[in-house]
């Protein structure tokens, strides 16, 4: 009797338990509200035994959340890490991948969690051993445009900050002479929700060698990562350009519409020459907004040879695409579009040749025109100073001593209307 009595109490735990354990599910929507609080269950008084609580928090595609601990008290973790009373913390991309950002017992707050995706998860457990207070913490989504990115080494010119708008140019502080020494630099680049970013380096000279790296180094990161957590390092580069001799490896193209880059140095290069193209020290790198559309639907300009293909669930090119960038772009001097498309500037040159030959055949008809005008303005001044001449000489003539014995001449009267007294003659 006292067995089945016992057999009965289990069955009854079990249930209770399991059923408890259904019920330990929180959800958290931004549509609902934007700002909240969360706690272990019964808190301030001591969690129960053998728990697994799930907390989710959802968030529309465009937000962060930032997580809070502001008390936390749980069983002591052992030698090995937290192997009882533990709380699991993931967050989880837009596409649905999980990723662990930490393990937290005992009675040490975390530090305030910040999650560029819009969805995250509390796993909480418990043993049947020792019972605490637990947690207690507060959530807040946020529009991503409202996060800046992390801060840059302060009063040096030119180091980090927020760039936005369709495409530009980012340079190294003191580019193209120097940068200093012991600086940490992080722009965050940022577009259009619909649009993505394409990075292009075209000039770079950092510190020695690939293997000084520590002495100076820049990076590319996914904007919808932290740096300090769960960095996604996409591309890392030091010392010169040449090293990367691929246009894939001086090239990056974001996941979505947020894009780090950072610039770390613990030893600063010296001042180079005036040559700015061979001694330019530093980097240089040209970046774009891009949509992905097709050539009759662009309204933008369509870069020609430039194709993305849009893979599907596995991984397959199910449909190839061409990069539509902004029209401003168009003609800049920068190539926009990818890897070896220089569209978006071949034909820049076209319409200022025709123009410089208009403008070489209007000066050289009115060089032309201005020639005649003066060929013929010195005929006429060669024919009046000769009439001048002749003029000045025939007066000189006429007072001349030997004068009185000849013949006036008189070139512009006909001989037969000059008279001549022969009396004067005898």
């Amino acid at each position: 009797m006292n067995c089945l009595a016992g057999i009965i109490y289990y069955v009854i735990s079990s249930f209770l338990h399991t059923a408890a354990l259904s019920k330990c599910i929180f959800q958290f929507q931004s549509e609902q509200s934007e700002r909240g609080n969360f706690s272990s269950p019964m808190f301030p008084n001591n969690y129960s035994e053998s728990l697994e609580c799930i907390y989710n928090f959802q968030g529309k595609d465009h937000e962060t959340l930032r997580l809070t601990f502001h008390h936390f008290d749980l069983e002591a973790p052992f030698k090995k890490g937290c192997l009882t009373d533990y709380v699991d913390v993931s967050t989880i991309t837009i596409v649905g991948s999980k990723f662990l950002v930490g393990r937290f017992c005992g009675n040490d707050i975390p530090n305030s969690m910040l999650f560029m995706n819009p969805r995250a998860e509390i796993i909480f457990k418990t043993n049947h051993v020792i019972h605490s207070k637990g947690f207690h913490g507060s959530y807040h989504f946020q529009d991503e445009k409202m996060i800046p990115p992390p801060k840059s080494t302060m009063n040096v010119s030119n180091c980090g900050g927020i760039v936005t708008g369709v495409g530009g140019i980012i340079v190294s502080p003191g580019y193209p002479y120097y940068f200093p020494k012991n600086i940490e630099c992080i722009w965050l680049l940022r577009v259009d929700y619909h649009m993505r970013i394409y990075v292009r380096i075209i000039k770079m000279q950092l510190y020695g060698s690939i293997a000084n790296c520590p002495e100076a180094e820049l990076a590319i990161y996914d904007g919808y990562s932290s740096i300090s957590f769960n960095p996604n390092l996409m591309q890392k580069y030091c010392g010169d350009l040449r090293y990367y001799k691929n246009i894939e490896e001086q090239t990056a193209l974001s996941a979505r519409n947020r894009l780090l880059l950072r610039f770390k140095t613990s030893a600063a290069q010296i001042m180079k020459g005036e040559d700015l193209d061979k001694n330019a020290v530093g980097f240089k790198i040209i970046w774009t907004a891009v949509e992905f559309q097709d050539e009759g639907k662009c309204k933008e300009f369509v870069c020609k040879d430039s194709r993305y293909c849009m893979s599907s669930l596995d991984n397959a090119c199910s449909e190839v695409r061409n990069y539509c960038i902004d029209k401003s772009l168009v003609c800049d001097g920068y190539p926009n579009c990818s890897n070896e498309d220089y569209s978006d500037e071949d034909r820049c040159n076209i319409p200022l040749l025709a123009g410089c030959g208009a403008a070489g055949g209007i000066l050289l008809l009115s060089f032309l025109i201005g020639f005649c005008l003066y060929r013929r303005q010195s005929n006429l001044h060669e024919h009046l100073s000769h009439s001048h001449s002749l003029n000045m000489q025939l007066r000189q003539l006429e007072h001349s001593p030997s004068y009185s014995g000849r013949t006036p001449f008189y070139p512009d009267i006909p001989p037969s209307s000059i008279r001549v007294d022969k009396r004067s003659l005898r």
